[in-house]
């Protein structure tokens, strides 16, 4: 079997710009206004991301990151929790965050001696965190999805035609804006839920391309929109035990019908090696309406953090989540009348682990120095996910440990007991995604991300001036 990754520079940039562009206000009232003009950027390079909706992404900064993509239980006073919004109360100030990830993958096949290598580099997450009052948090981010991004080859021949190549290609992806509110009506104990709109395009196609001009080759091919609101939902409990904190929480995702629609094309054409002289079009469907089934989900999470005395500032987190996510649900499009195609996903669990420290914090005697990087939030973490990804109808299990620092960029007082800071953020992964076959395709590859988050006060008032 071959296989050839597209490139990123094919796929990602020039919808990186059009996703840059959502990030202004116009943008996006007119992505809510007139979906049907929205796209979403590719983000993968990955053969595995002809499964189902593609690779998927939590769309998390590289604090959440760093420690594994762990946050489900976590409080954290200068960031936005994108994994639970119950821990939109968490904030303190008006926090806005944004990241960028550059992935490294390594594509393998032992038993064919295939071995490559391919980049991507894409804008990750925008978001704006606001806290109202004591009470009441909200937010709201842009931030991918899923996506795919591969070009997939058989070669063989036959004693009718000769020589010919199947070819399989995919492009393009699915981005979020996301919209959350959270309340917390006591202090123990907080609420929130998200409304999520879903939007983007998939292009798929398969080629069966004969190399002998004398015969026709043919082309099939399937762009698939969706345009539609989804909901997920989360709780957060936490527990003061002295100087230290428990924390829990618990978050459920609505399995949904979202407004599909799908272009389909078939043609015949000529294979110059170059481009394709169409000779004839087959089918021709401009606009069938559908829907496209999205996963249930849930998980839990639990949290054991030490505070810092006449502080919300946390010493360290100790954190586990677990997750599982119904991919059997998931249908790519299912037409208005039609039958349900049947499932194509395997279900996936994913437990990981994370841990933060400032060592300011952690260690008195370095509380005293005036060492910058004593203040620095060091951050690692670990997950491991089996069922989402495979290949040849096998489960993969994907496994990567993480580790990352916030830099404090502006750490100053507002008033008596309060402090604001904003950091800059990194965080590096280290992954793999394999069966254990070595005649099925291995992932090995690097994540580095890099990201900033601005904290102010805005809605409330300043006791002291």
């Amino acid at each position: 079997m071959n296989y050839m990754p597209l490139g990123a520079s094919m796929n990602i940039m020039p919808r990186t710009v059009r996703f840059k562009a959502l990030l202004s206000a116009a943008a996006l009232v007119l992505m809510v206004l007139a979906p049907g003009s929205t796209s979403a950027q590719t983000n993968s390079v990955s053969p595995l991301s002809i499964n189902g909706i593609g690779e998927t992404s939590f769309g998390i900064t590289p604090n959440y990151l760093a420690m594994g993509g762990t946050g489900i239980a976590n409080v954290d006073r200068f960031s936005i929790n994108m994994l639970n919004p119950a821990g939109y109360t968490n904030m303190e100030f008006a926090t806005l965050e944004m990241s960028g990830a550059h992935r490294s993958f390594q594509h393998r096949i032992a038993d064919e001696g295939i071995d490559q290598t391919n980049f991507n580099t894409y804008f990750d997450y925008f978001g704006f965190g606001f806290k109202f009052n004591d009470y009441f948090a909200g937010s709201f981010s842009v931030s991918p999805l899923a996506a795919k991004g591969y070009s997939i080859s058989v070669a063989d021949s036959s004693d009718d035609f000769g020589v010919f190549e199947y070819r399989s290609l995919g492009q393009g992806g699915y981005d979020k804006f996301t919209f959350g509110l959270a309340a917390q009506p006591v202090k123990w104990f907080s609420v929130g839920a998200n409304a999520k709109y879903i939007f983007g395009e998939i292009d798929e196609s398969n080629k069966t391309i004969i190399a002998d001009p004398d015969f026709l080759s043919v082309s099939n091919s399937v762009r698939t929109g969706i345009s539609d609101f989804t909901f997920d939902f989360g709780t957060q409990l936490k527990f003061e035990i002295g100087e230290y904190r428990l924390n829990a929480g618990a978050v459920y995702a609505l399995g949904q019908d979202l407004n599909a629609r799908q272009i389909s094309t078939q043609y015949t054409f000529i294979n110059s090696g170059i481009v394709e002289s169409v000779v004839d079009t087959l089918f021709y469907d401009l606009s069938e309406q559908g829907v496209a089934i999205m996963p249930s989900s849930y998980g839990v999470g639990i949290g054991f953090t030490k505070n810092v005395n006449n502080s919300p500032i946390n010493a360290w987190d100790l954190l586990v989540d677990y997750r599982v996510t119904n991919w059997g649900e998931f249908r790519k499009f299912v037409p208005n009348g039609g039958t349900d195609p049947g499932a194509s996903m395997l279900n996936s669990e994913r437990i990981s682990f994370g841990g933060a420290m400032v060592p300011a914090y952690v260690f008195p005697a370095l509380g005293r120095s005036r060492n910058y990087f004593t203040l620095v939030r060091y951050r690692i973490g670990a997950f491991q996910e089996v069922g989402q990804y495979q290949w040849d109808g096998t489960a993969y299990t994907s496994r990567e440990i993480n580790a990352g620092f916030s830099l404090p960029v502006i750490y100053r007082s507002l008033a008596p007991g309060e402090q604001k800071a904003s950091f800059l953020n990194i965080s590096v992964g280290r992954g793999q995604r394999w069966d254990g076959n070595s005649a099925n395709l291995r992932e090995d590859y690097w994540n580095f991300n890099l990201g900033i988050t601005l904290n102010d006060k805005w809605f409330q008032k300043f006791r002291y001036r």
